[in-house]
């Protein structure tokens, strides 16, 4: 499941320096652990990675994201290979589910694995998309935050045919980022005596975000030009909710006891 490529010289350094032992010079570890994925992959599942990953804010501060989600991945899939079930809360309950084996399969496989890293390090920051549209014969600027699925919905009728696949993806990864990261955003936005939401087009439950997710990532999938992403996103649409409840593992075990704030708020706001 390596990604050196995708890791900074820093973070290799971090990996050398935290599970190496003293036998990488620093110039020398991104190098050596480059070359060999076969060692960096079991490094990246060593324990003292992630205690200190887990341990030292100031640690956090020197790797990239990138590396952090690669490596909490990964302690969620061996979490997952010493007990049977999952929990699933709602309003009213929390079920134990036997389903942790095949959480832990779908996770596993490398390229479901590389896509939610990827996605998660997409969400690290808000950025925007600046459209300018005309209204009674003016020009209008209207900006869409890139972590709002209305937003997204929104642009995705007025951008080109060309731009149309990666806005179905980024509105499916949207759904799938803030019901598994954010659930109780949206578990108990119906839940008795909750505060009132502001009005919105889009109602935010975790039924609706599974429901855009499933139908945009088939979407996604389906386009010709979805090249090799696209059986990646046909499984994601297929086992929609068993990739949020990953997310969700990842979240309730580590990100949230966490002191450094790795994303905005659901929906992108701060």
């Amino acid at each position: 499941m390596s990604e050196a490529l995708q890791l900074t010289s820093d973070d290799l350094r971090f990996v050398a320096e935290t599970v190496g032992g003293g036998r990488y010079e620093p110039d020398e570890a991104p190098a050596v652990l480059r070359q060999r994925e076969d060692l960096l992959d079991v490094m990246l599942e060593d324990d003292r990675l992630v205690d200190r990953l887990l341990g030292d804010e100031h640690a956090l501060l020197r790797v990239s994201p990138a590396l952090v989600f690669s490596v909490l991945l990964r302690r969620v899939i061996r979490d997952l290979e010493h007990r049977p079930y999952t929990f699933e809360r709602t309003p009213a309950e929390t079920v134990a589910v036997f389903d942790a084996p095949r959480v832990r399969r779908f996770i596993a496989e490398p390229a479901i694995w590389r896509y939610l890293v990827s996605l998660l390090t997409s969400f690290v920051r808000n950025d925007s998309v600046t459209v300018f549209l005309r209204r009674d014969g003016q020009s209008v600027r209207r900006r869409f935050s890139t972590s709002s699925l209305e937003d997204m919905l929104g642009l995705a009728g007025l951008v080109g045919e060309d731009e149309v696949p990666g806005i179905f993806r980024r509105i499916a990864d949207i759904a799938l980022f803030q019901s598994g990261i954010f659930p109780d955003s949206l578990r108990w936005s119906r839940a008795p005596g909750a505060m009132p939401l502001r009005i919105r087009a889009l109602p935010p439950t975790l039924e609706t975000y599974e429901e855009h997710g499933r139908r945009f990532y088939r979407l996604a999938a389906t386009r010709p030009d979805a090249g090799s992403q696209g059986p990646v996103l046909e499984a994601l649409a297929e086992e929609f909710p068993t990739a949020r409840k990953s997310l969700e593992l990842l979240s309730d075990r580590y990100l949230r006891w966490s002191r450094v704030p790795w994303f905005p708020g659901p929906e992108g706001r701060e």
